[in-house]
């Protein structure tokens, strides 16, 4: 009798984020938004009336990508890290792009595809991310 294949792991994140408190520290730190956000984000979010519900949304995607990565936002670094996870917009819903640091732990982790979730208020916002990785029994075979 064979084994049954192996079935892709799902790792998951999601974040909460408090659109005031973010659009305060946006206010407070003026280099703040460039840091955290690629050019097209910011040029996205800035097209709307509410501009900070919309980075609300993007950076929780940021955080819930790197939870479901195993890594969060201390493991990657606030001022280094947060471009390599960027939203990207286009037909149907948003999805994710990594590059640099996110992009090698996917690729350490088997990562072959990607789902995002972001849904706002005025006062919150909430990013889901599920990701299919490679079953364990592969990336251990890599020298993962």
């Amino acid at each position: 009798m064979s084994e049954a294949p192996a079935l892709p792991r799902v790792l998951h994140g999601v974040d909460l984020v408090s659109v005031p408190e973010l659009q305060a520290a946006m206010e407070r730190t003026e280099t703040f938004e460039a840091r955290v956000f690629t050019e097209n984000e910011r040029a996205y979010c800035r097209r709307h009336a509410n501009p900070y519900v919309h980075f609300g949304g993007r950076f929780a995607a940021k955080e819930a990508a790197l939870k479901a990565l195993g890594v969060g936002l201390a493991g990657i670094g606030l001022h280094t890290g947060l471009h390599d996870v960027e939203v990207l917009l286009g037909e149907g819903p948003p999805r994710l792009r990594l590059s640099g640091k996110a992009a090698a732990i996917a690729a350490d982790l088997g990562v072959g595809s990607t789902s995002l979730s972001i849904t706002h208020t005025r006062d919150n916002a909430v990013a889901s991310v599920v990701m299919l990785a490679a079953p364990a029994a592969q990336c251990d075979e890599k020298g993962s």
